[in-house]
Formats: structure tokens, C-alpha cells, sequence
């Protein structure tokens, strides 16, 4: 590979410069690389005895190599930034959450006899497994919708009116559950319960297998 000498360098410089109104190449094109391997390869410190003639000479050459390198290091940069800033920024989605409320420990003594057909009458139904379980409140991840999840809610809170969790279902944390509801409310006797297949049975003849 050839060496470039000055008035080579200075050729090359002119007409890839932009503000003399020509086209210049691009970055990536085979002629940009050959040119680049051509500056590159040029040595910028020569050896040779310092005399008011041969500085300033020595000095063009290497601002010579430092801007050619500049503006071919800018091109590939301004390259990058123009198809990142193209992507469009992707925002997590938030989870979406219902929230229902649980009977009081009362409820369990009026139960009436369980029917199918009235669990099929529910607005609500789903089946989910409970992540987090406190004092007044039980989060269910869902895992699938009977009915009602047109909303696109992928947990569910239920909370107690008192102090503590109703008695009438046992939430333990990791494990799953079947739910149904209506106007808000959860609905017990036997229509929400631990995952079953029993239970599992009665919704799917009541809803469906979704």
C-alpha cells in the first residue's frame, strides 16, 4: 500500500470536503476505507531534524490526519445516533389490578345449598394464585379468566371489611384458588375455594373451558 505525501493528502482532504458543495462519499463505501487505510498508514512523526522549513510541514500533516479522522469517526457516530433516535422508547406496562371485596365471617352461616346454575349467573370468575397474603387483603396473580376479564386486569385484590381475612376461605400464599364475584363482592359457600378438581369441574361446566 502507497504512501501518501502531502500535496496527495491535502487532494484527498479537498474533495471530501463538504463545504466545497460536493457529494461526499460515505463512511462505509470501499473508497472511504481505502482512504483511511491510506492516512492511517502514513507516519506522522518522521524522524527528521527540526528546521523552520520542515515544522510547519510536519504540524499540516498531522492536523491533516487528526480532522480526516474526525470527520470519517463523525460520520459513523452521526450514523448510530440517527437509528437509535428511531427506535421509539418502550414503556413497561403496569399491571392492571381488580379489586373485590371478601364477606365478613358471618356469611358462611347462611349458606344455602350449592347450585351450578347460579355459579354460571356470575359476572366474575377466574382462577389465580395468591402472591401475597396480609392481615386485611389477599393478591391473586391470574392465571385464567372464566369470566369477566374483559378489563385486561392481570391481578386481583381482595380485601376484608375487618381486621382480618374472612374465616369462610383460607388464603395461603403459592397457592391457587377458584373465584367468582358479583357487584364487588366475593362470593363463598363453596363458590370460591382452593383449586380443586372438583371445584375446577363445576366452573368449567358453569363457564365453559376456556
Amino acid at each position: 500500500m502507497s504512501l501518501m505525501n502531502d500535496d496527495e493528502l491535502r487532494a484527498t482532504l479537498s474533495r471530501h470536503d463538504p463545504a466545497a458543495g460536493r457529494q461526499v462519499e460515505a463512511a462505509s463505501s470501499p473508497r472511504a476505507r481505502a482512504h483511511w487505510e491510506r492516512i492511517m498508514s502514513t507516519p506522522v512523526d518522521q524522524r527528521v531534524p527540526a528546521s523552520p522549513a520542515t515544522a510547519p510541514a510536519r504540524l499540516r500533516r498531522r492536523l491533516a490526519v487528526a480532522i480526516t479522522a474526525a470527520v470519517l469517526a463523525a460520520a459513523g457516530v452521526g450514523a448510530a445516533i440517527a437509528v437509535r433516535s428511531g427506535e421509539p422508547e418502550r414503556a413497561p406496562e403496569a399491571a392492571r389490578e381488580l379489586a373485590l371485596t371478601l364477606p365478613d365471617g358471618g356469611a358462611a352461616q347462611s349458606c344455602a345449598m350449592f347450585d351450578v346454575a347460579l355459579l354460571g349467573q356470575m359476572p366474575v370468575a377466574f382462577q389465580g394464585t395468591a402472591v401475597a397474603v396480609a392481615d386485611t387483603s389477599v393478591v391473586l396473580r391470574v392465571d385464567r379468566w372464566f369470566r369477566g376479564g374483559e378489563g385486561g386486569a392481570t391481578t386481583v385484590r381482595l380485601s376484608s371489611p375487618g381486621s382480618q381475612v374472612s374465616e369462610t376461605v383460607e388464603f395461603t400464599q403459592g397457592q391457587a384458588y377458584l373465584v367468582s364475584a358479583q357487584e364487588g363482592h366475593v362470593n363463598v359457600c363453596g363458590y370460591t375455594g382452593p383449586l380443586t378438581p372438583e371445584l375446577l369441574g363445576y366452573f368449567e361446566k358453569a363457564f365453559g373451558t376456556r
